[in-house]
């Protein structure tokens, strides 16, 4: 009996540091960035770019188009659980982990160049980040397209709609139907 009742101890011993460990959100603070959150809520069983990839999937919508961190204090991020890190590939966490980096590079110089004003220069780096696979890139495009406020780009509903479908097939969600948009007869 006495045996049982240690193994049963030694077992939760075990388990509790898992569990404690499992927090299903993380609220951001001032100075966070996402890879600095992901180094942080980083399982030890997983690599970096398996929680990277995962977290950035949980979170896709969450995210800021304007901040070059992508995250600002006070949000809620959702925390992938361990067992939806470890199903991530890791040859697939690595190369989407490695075009990311450089589509954010890119994106980052875009968000820039239009704060200043140029909106020519914006453009360019949003359209080769959208490439790469860069859904807020493609986002913004498919926004610049549809407003048509631009004196670099036509208001062009056919591309704004290629590049609105390009960023839903990377998980974010854009928002409809607009105004302009055939409702649904009833």
């Amino acid at each position: 009996m006495v045996r049982h009742l240690l193994a049963i101890f030694a077992s939760l011993a075990v388990l509790l540091p898992a569990a404690a460990h499992a927090q299903t959100t993380y609220t951001v603070v001032k100075g966070d960035d996402v890879p600095g959150i992901v180094k942080k809520i980083k399982y030890p069983n997983v690599t970096e770019s398996q929680m990277y990839y995962a977290f950035v999937q949980a979170n896709i919508n969450n995210f800021s188009m304007n901040t070059v961190e992508r995250v600002i204090p006070g949000m809620r991020m959702r925390v992938p659980s361990q067992a939806e890190v470890a199903k991530v590939d890791v040859q697939k966490a690595d190369e989407y982990m490695a075009n990311l980096r450089k589509a954010e590079v890119i994106f980052a110089e875009g968000v820039a160049l239009e704060q200043k004003g140029d909106i020519k220069g914006a453009v360019e780096k949003y359209i080769a980040s959208a490439k790469i696979g860069h859904a807020y890139a493609a986002e913004r495009l498919g926004q610049l397209y549809d407003k048509g406020v631009t004196k670099t780009l036509p208001h062009d509903l056919q591309e704004s709609i290629k590049y609105y479908q390009d960023a839903r097939q990377r998980g974010k969600a854009i928002k409809g139907p607009t105004e302009r948009a055939p409702q649904p007869v009833k």
